[in-house]
């Protein structure tokens, strides 16, 4: 993985140079053979693993390569430079009232924090870079095909709507902002 995401980072900075916006929707709920775990009793090792990898891990990596272009982006405190990063409001530790699907929301907490690491991180050393966690809502995907039957009406987005919404609340956020947890529509979600 760290070797893919480096030679994207590479192949971006030959290309272009530098990058103003990232958003990261890198993500893993279930899999072909697993599906996210109701009991304790269900918890795997592997499918764990896989859940942090993906679901924190990359993000992290992303960041690491993705930070020289960044730092060659033209940015102020109210045009800053973004770095967001697709989460889910089960990844709240206050938010949680259901309980279940170990992996996917220890690993979605975990990449929280490490988000909230870095928008310190480079908040002193990358002036002016937005790093922002966003909740898309419940999107009309494969990732979640399995749940939908729980989805209230008029709450499963398509792709589209939510990459609309999500577009939107990153227009408007400033660098003194670095270090939120929001959702589509901009509202803050806690930790």
């Amino acid at each position: 993985m760290r070797t893919a995401l480096k030679k994207a980072a590479d192949t971006i900075k030959q290309t272009v140079g530098h990058v103003d916006w990232v958003i990261n929707c890198v993500g893993l709920l279930h899999t072909e053979t697993a599906q996210p775990e109701k009991a304790l009793r269900q918890i795997e090792t592997e499918f764990f693993l896989q859940n942090m990898q993906i679901n924190a891990l990359a993000s992290l990596l992303i960041a690491k390569h993705i930070k020289p272009l960044l730092a060659k982006a033209n940015r102020s405190v109210n045009h800053p430079a973004v770095f967001a990063t697709v989460s889910a409001r089960v990844g709240s530790i206050t938010d949680n009232k259901l309980g279940g699907w170990y992996s996917y929301r220890m690993s979605k907490a975990a990449l929280n924090m490490g988000m909230k690491n870095l928008s310190i991180e480079w908040g002193r050393s990358l002036k002016n870079v937005c790093v922002v966690v966003m909740q898309p809502g419940t999107v009309n995907t494969q990732l979640s095909a399995p749940f939908q039957g729980n989805v209230a009406e008029g709450h499963l987005f398509s792709p589209a709507y939510s990459a609309e919404c999500l577009l939107e609340v990153l227009s408007g956020m400033t660098a003194t902002q670095s270090g939120s947890f929001v959702d589509w529509a901009g509202e803050s979600i806690p930790w």
